[in-house]
């Protein structure tokens, strides 16, 4: 390992140790001093890499948080203060499934079952590795329960999700047109403290704000009940990521079921529902176009935007070796980095640079998020594209080593943007410079 991966991988540690709570990670102290679900997902990954024992607390502290339906949301509030919206705001009490700890109302990524398996292939110690799996397979099972059944009334294989925050890409110009027919009424008043840590330039608007408080609203008035809700909230998405991730988590239950014995008829039967109805909904000839899009259920269409969201399915094994490789060359055309981009092999930003909205500094709106970019790295690897893969994970370590550990990153400059000493792009950094197989 060069000196320059020494340094680098000791302040990634740092980072993580100054975030570390005893039982979970903060993302960072200021702007997230809670628990984050696909968060903590991403960070064990790192974790798994060093310390065992903390990579294993992290993704179980996240399910202390799981409703008695399955639902993980997004958020545990485990004391820290200073964010916005707050465990009072979100009333999760309304529900009979929420339980005695606080959390919010919605859920996230389902990474939780890949974090495992990365967590059990990097152990030394098989015997503590399996007794971890075997703790947190039933819970993850459960969540993947829900979100294939009160998720997806319409038994496609397919979770819909009813908030952009769901998506994890949370102001993604993919939710523009269904955040547009959002007429928002009865809003209670409110303070942002996001804005008060990081740039209003960086951050989502206010007009998007309130749209994202409606819905909230929408959920506490039906109870948190997924059947009145599906009924009534005016944002309801086939989401591209979320289900790519879902699909590929249901694969890593698999294995995990394999590791443990345990039967997997209910997991294949999801796997089954999923690859036949994936191109249906996302892409209707996956062979004359590459790029695979959002379903929008309201709107009985697909959200044909230009984003890193249409490269996710590469994190499944449902496309051909020509889709593959149509999706990694597409990653680098000049409509995905130009020119001027921070490096040589530019990271991916999050929407294409010749959309007219691409906006270099605005969170999901054109910066370069890191678990993002890993996510396509593994996948590449997975289809065989070994070079493109490793261009792409030399240009992440490169961002990273010249402008820090941030939540994400200006692709023109390379300027850290967001939150600072951010905990997955520290976790994930691990993750890249400990394989050493390419």
């Amino acid at each position: 390992m060069k000196t320059e991966e020494f340094k680098l991988l000791f302040e990634a540690k740092s980072i993580l140790e100054k975030n570390w709570r005893e039982e979970y990670t903060i993302p960072s102290p200021k702007l997230y001093p809670h628990q984050w679900s696909w968060d903590s997902g991403f960070i064990s990954i790192g974790y798994s890499h060093y310390d065992q024992d903390r990579a294993q607390k992290e993704i179980l502290s996240m399910f202390e948080g799981q409703w008695a339906n399955g639902m993980l949301p997004h958020i545990i509030f485990r004391g820290g203060k200073g964010y916005f919206p707050s465990a009072e705001y979100w009333q999760t009490e309304l529900s009979e499934h929420s339980p005695e700890i606080k959390t919010s109302g919605i859920t996230q990524p389902p990474v939780h079952a890949l974090a495992a398996l990365h967590v059990y292939k990097n152990s030394s110690d098989n015997e503590e590795a399996i007794s971890f799996l075997k703790k947190i397979f039933p819970k993850i099972l459960l969540f993947h329960r829900y979100l294939l059944t009160k998720r997806d009334p319409e038994n496609s294989g397919m979770a819909t999700i009813f908030h952009p925050w769901e998506s994890g890409l949370d102001n993604s110009l993919r939710w523009d047109e269904p955040l547009a027919r959002i007429k928002v009424e009865d809003l209670p008043q409110y303070k942002r403290v996001d804005t008060e840590n990081v740039s209003s330039d960086q951050r989502p608007t206010d007009e998007d704000y309130d749209r994202y408080l409606y819905l909230i609203e929408v959920m506490k008035k039906n109870n948190y009940d997924e059947e009145k809700i599906y009924k009534v909230i005016p944002f309801k998405i086939k989401d591209i990521t979320f289900n790519s991730i879902l699909y590929a988590a249901n694969q890593a239950m698999i294995k995990i079921a394999g590791i443990l014995g345990q039967d997997s008829e209910e997991i294949d039967s999801w796997v089954k529902r999923t690859k036949i109805n994936y191109f249906e909904y996302f892409c209707p000839d996956a062979s004359e176009n590459p790029l695979l899009y959002d379903y929008d259920l309201i709107g009985r269409k697909r959200i044909e935007k230009r984003t890193v969201a249409s490269l996710t399915s590469l994190c499944t094994d449902l496309l051909s070796s020509k889709q593959a490789k149509a999706l990694a060359a597409w990653m680098k055309h000049s409509h995905m980095c130009k020119e001027e981009c921070a490096h040589e092999h530019p990271v991916i930003t999050s929407i294409s640079v010749d959309d007219i909205q691409f906006n270099p500094i605005n969170y999901w709106r054109g910066p370069v998020w890191i678990n993002i970019n890993w996510m396509l790295y593994e996948g590449m690897k997975n289809y065989g594209l070994f070079e493109d893969a490793k261009n792409l994970k030399k240009s992440i370590i490169d961002l990273i080593t010249e402008h820090g550990f941030y939540e994400y990153y200006n692709p023109l400059t390379g300027e850290g943007l967001g939150a600072d000493n951010f905990s997955w792009t520290a976790a994930l950094l691990v993750d890249l410079i400990s394989h050493r197989e390419d």
